[in-house]
């Protein structure tokens, strides 16, 4: 029995510990996105634990301007302003296509055998890439222009590229090029067609339809332009050769001509047509013609005396680009994205991926969020708004990002880039780091750290001059965690320490490590992601597991503390976001704010502090989540220890 004195101490202790559980209860604090999610037409406050609110973005999708189709069925699309992509399953998933391609607007693309494909842009010429758009080098020598807006393969196996200068021809395969335009110097080439004789027209902007015989050493004009509602209509956007080589001509206001004696002259086609923009024209093997317009696609099946509209979910929208499969199956690049359909056939949008590209990274500073994709660069959260970041980037595709005292990092697919803080121009590092970057840091003093596939390296001067760790060695570096100037590292097989003023040591690992993720605090020791579990190691050495609770068979994307909730861990996977409030030992699920466990991809966290978390996932964009997860009262703890 407790004496009296003592009664009463521990009453003052419940007490005091009863009004400081009070204020410490979780509150809810205003956070980003506060209005917009607030104004969500099914808003649901925040719930006890973890909740997750969608931001809106970033979403978009650029103009698909070329589209193309390989003899192994590979998919190409090229958009204006985005780069280039590839599907390798007929549209259902893309993946960026832009290693080595140093320019973001794409005009033509064309596929030949055994992997190889060109792709012309408009500032800087003509690329090739022989591994089925992996890796892409200039083709450019010889080529006098930087606009390539059509690209052509002769029967003769010689390559002709149209330009705003001309055609070029290629006699190598596209290693080299000469001038090809005796006749159409200056003149930009928007489509150009072979017949069987080897006879050449070309679609001109401004000045008509031109024809080379196969002997012949100038182009000739055809036709100046058509005659049609008092106007002569001189921009010719698009070429195509139906049945028996029937020559169609598709204008850029004027709609469709058609001749069937080599362009010496021609009647009008625009029975059935409601739109006379026409942007492409193409024809199958069963030689139905199509008709890309400003509002739709249209079809013929008797040579263009009658056009039908191929509507069900395509009214409306401006086609850019289309081609036919083996299979028959027509692939439409509009303004609104990629679509696959065909006549009797329902239109099926492709372009899910394209609109919403994977976020793979999170920074936050002065000027907003800054997130990273996969295929579609750098966004800056403004007013509301992701706004677009990608002035100066080459590569599209952000690994990782960093934030020091002067600069942004990011790592992309061809390299590092930096940007000044409250400026919007990238500049590719000066210095290059071997093998390929997989995880980037700056630490307090500001020295910068780049992990790669070929070690550790470290840079005192933003990136001009790189020191390799040559304690560690040329292991792949899985990832790196840096705790003010403090520095932990993770090898496959090992992890490494680095304290402020101290060399490097090697931390005691556990058998069979496998490290993918690391995450170290001073006050609450290491955690690790070891073969996709998580592991915990104390004071002594000793490692435990710490999955009380998390589904088997997780694959673990990142794995990040909460800043200001020293017991509080975030684990993003592929079946969603996990946390934790006993440093590990037991997890729950985070949920959406319409009351559903959250089961998208986490692939980066970002603690934003006033109880909330930014998450980059894989599907559904930048993702808030708002913690109401409750402190551990220290007192409360320690009474009920001792009572």
């Amino acid at each position: 029995m407790l004496h009296k004195k003592g009664f009463w101490f521990f009453l003052a202790l419940i007490v005091l510990g009863s009004i400081l559980a009070f204020f410490n209860k979780p509150k809810q604090s205003p956070f980003p996105f506060a209005g917009a999610i607030e104004q969500l037409p099914d808003y649901r406050p925040p719930m006890s634990g973890l909740t997750l609110y969608p931001t809106g973005g970033p979403f978009g999708l650029d103009i698909i301007e070329s589209i193309a189709v390989g003899p192994t069925g590979t998919l190409f699309v090229g958009t204006y302003g985005g780069g280039l992509f590839k599907s390798v399953d007929e549209g259902q998933h893309w993946e960026p296509s832009n290693i080595g391609l140093k320019e973001k607007f794409i005009s033509s693309i064309m596929t030949l055998d055994a992997g190889k494909v060109f792709a012309g842009t408009v500032r800087a010429g003509l690329f090739q890439s022989q591994d089925d758009g992996f890796l892409w080098t200039s083709s450019n020598l010889g080529l006098e222009d930087v606009e390539v807006h059509t690209l052509l393969l002769r029967d003769s196996g010689e390559i002709l590229a149209g330009t705003s200068r001309g055609p070029y021809l290629s006699q190598d395969d596209g290693a080299s090029w000469r001038a090809f335009n005796e006749g159409l110097r200056d003149i930009r080439i928007q489509s150009i067609v072979e017949t069987k004789d080897k006879t050449l027209y070309v679609g001109t902007l401004g000045h008509g339809i031109f024809k080379r015989e196969s002997s012949g050493t100038e182009w000739e004009s055809v036709i100046i332009g058509f005659s049609f509602q008092g106007l002569l209509e001189r921009n010719i956007r698009t070429l195509v050769l139906g049945k028996d080589e029937a020559l169609f001509a598709g204008t850029m206001s004027a709609g469709i001509f058609r001749s069937l004696d080599g362009g010496v002259t021609w009647e009008i086609g625009n029975a059935g047509l409601g739109n006379y923009s026409i942007r492409t024209l193409s024809t199958d093997a069963k030689e139905n013609l199509y008709a890309g317009t400003g509002e739709g696609v249209y079809f013929s099946q008797d040579q263009g005396a009658r056009w039908f509209p191929l509507l069900d979910g395509m009214e409306n929208i401006q086609i850019h680009s289309f081609v036919v499969n083996q299979s028959g199956d027509l692939y439409v690049g509009s303004s609104d994205g990629v679509y696959r359909g065909g006549i009797q056939m329902a239109w099926e949008p492709l372009h899910e991926e394209l609109l919403i590209s994977p976020v793979l990274a999170l920074n936050q500073g002065e000027e907003g969020v800054t997130v990273g994709t996969h295929g579609k660069g750098t966004y800056i959260h403004q007013k509301g708004n992701w706004v677009s970041d990608n002035v100066g980037l080459v590569n599209l595709s952000i690994l990782a990002m960093a934030r020091g005292q002067t600069y942004l990092y990011a790592i992309t697919q061809d390299g590092v880039y930096r940007r000044q803080l409250g400026r919007h121009r990238w500049e590719p590092l000066e210095g290059r780091i071997p093998g390929e970057p997989t995880a980037i840091g700056v630490d307090a003093s500001g020295l910068l750290y780049v992990a790669s596939t070929s070690g550790l390296f470290s840079s005192g001067d933003q990136g001009g001059r790189w020191e390799k760790i040559e304690v560690i060695g040329s292991e792949p570096v899985k990832d790196l965690a840096i705790q003010d100037q403090a520095i932990l590292v993770a090898t496959e097989d090992s992890l490494w320490s680095k304290l402020p003023e101290g060399q490097w040591e090697k931390v005691e690992t556990r058998a069979g490590s496998h490290f993918q993720h690391v995450l170290w605090r001073p006050n609450a020791g290491l955690q690790a992601v070891s073969n996709n579990e998580l592991w915990g190691r104390d004071a002594k050495g000793d490692w435990q597991a710490l999955n009380g609770g998390l589904p088997t068979g997780l694959q673990i994307k990142t794995l990040v503390a909460d800043p200001d909730n020293s017991d509080v861990l975030y684990l993003g996977t592929d079946r969603g976001l996990f946390w934790s409030g006993d440093n590990g030992e037991t997890w729950d699920s985070a949920f959406h704010y319409q009351g559903q466990v959250y089961e998208g991809q986490v692939n980066r966290i970002l603690p934003a502090g006033s109880n909330a978390i930014w998450l980059a996932t894989q599907m559904d964009g930048v993702v808030l989540g708002i913690s109401k997860i409750p402190r551990k009262n220290l007192l409360l703890e320690w009474l009920n220890r001792i009572m």
